[in-house]
């Protein structure tokens, strides 16, 4: 069995983070159907354009995600600081009493950007502890 990195668990986290947030945004384009079917244009209008953003937000952050893992692996610096601006991003539209799933799934793709982050960070120590 091959052993488990860093890089490796957080692919696995930024896919599942990503799939949550998309489906956080097809949770908030029903309950948009569902206030249209109602008569509530606005409201409808508003779980819309939530779920317009979820969604690019988790495509987005399967593909930084994937990108980290397979062809940015010699540079996961650039994948880990995008996964959490990513996180943060999907944090602000979503708020703190939204939409559970893409909460969690926020909360999945920041955990994804800082285990990236850990083998830059290890380098940059090592590097630093060297040269004093």
């Amino acid at each position: 069995m091959s052993e488990l990195t860093e890089q490796r668990l957080g692919y696995g986290f930024g896919l599942l983070g990503g799939v949550l947030i998309a489906l956080g945004g097809l949770v908030s384009l029903l309950i948009g159907a569902a206030d249209l079917i109602l008569g509530r244009p606005l409201g409808a209008l508003g779980a819309a354009s939530e779920a317009v953003v979820l969604f690019v937000v988790g495509g987005l952050a399967i593909f930084f995600a994937w990108l980290g893992r397979h062809e940015w692996s010699s540079r996961p610096l650039a994948g880990g600081i995008l996964l959490v601006v990513l996180a943060v991003l999907g944090w602000i539209v979503v708020g703190v009493a939204g939409d559970l799933l893409a909460l969690i799934g926020s909360l999945f793709v920041f955990l994804a950007g800082v285990l990236y982050l850990l083998e830059p960070a290890k380098k940059a120590v090592g590097a630093a502890v060297s040269a004093s």
